[in-house]
């Protein structure tokens, strides 16, 4: 049986967490283990009422991180969930490979970067975790820069975009294997086409799409 390391990414307020777990369970990738730094933040908050909430969200990424080094080395399959707006998991990636993992990358975007700030403005009205709107923004451009890396190495990926509201997310690109990305809807996401531009065989897509 295989063993995979799947990533759900994307930037805050994407709806990843309510999308993607379902479609990996589609994809008959159930019962996972999931590692996901606000679930594990929420449950340090039970645990330490008084605590800073930057010491909780700290405290939740180093043993998310420690989790994942855990998982890789014990050759259990596991699925973490991470903005991906920093190199972190890189390394990781690596090393699961040359452990004969294979690597799953589901990343659910939106554009513009705008919408990150306002999908949480909502979430915190409806009790949800809140990010500050600068670091939202900025968030969202150093999530697609990683998404560049990301995308390459990944044996499976699907890209989404959930820009629209009340709809079901938009597959933009898809790889599976030793197969090159398909991009499937070039222009619904100009972040997503920057993160591609390079990466993506130019056969693949409209001959008359440019990514500018």
């Amino acid at each position: 049986m295989s063993k995979w390391m799947w990533i759900i990414a994307g930037p805050n307020g994407a709806g990843k967490s309510s999308f993607a777990g379902d479609f990996l369970a589609d994809l008959g990738h159930k019962n996972l283990i999931k590692l996901n730094a606000d679930e594990l933040t929420a449950a340090l908050r039970k645990k330490f009422p008084d605590a800073a909430q930057n010491d909780l969200n700290l405290q939740a990424a180093i043993e998310i991180d420690q989790k994942v080094v855990d998982y890789i080395d014990a050759g259990q399959s596991f699925v973490v969930e991470t903005v991906l707006s920093s190199p972190k998991y890189q390394d990781d990636v690596l090393t699961a490979k040359q452990n004969g993992f294979k690597v799953g990358l589901v990343y659910v975007s939106l554009y513009p970067p705008e919408l990150s700030p306002q999908r949480i403005e909502v979430r915190v009205a409806k009790g949800g975790h809140n990010v500050d709107h600068d670091k939202a923004i900025e968030r969202h451009r150093k999530s697609h820069e990683q998404l560049s890396w990301f995308a390459p190495k990944a044996d499976a990926l699907f890209i989404f975009d959930n820009s629209q509201e009340g709809t079901q997310p938009t597959l933009i690109a898809l790889r599976g294997g030793d197969q090159p990305i398909k991009y499937l809807a070039p222009g619904v996401n100009p972040s997503v086409d920057r993160a591609l531009k390079d990466i993506v065989s130019k056969k693949s897509i409209n001959p008359d799409f440019s990514f500018g």
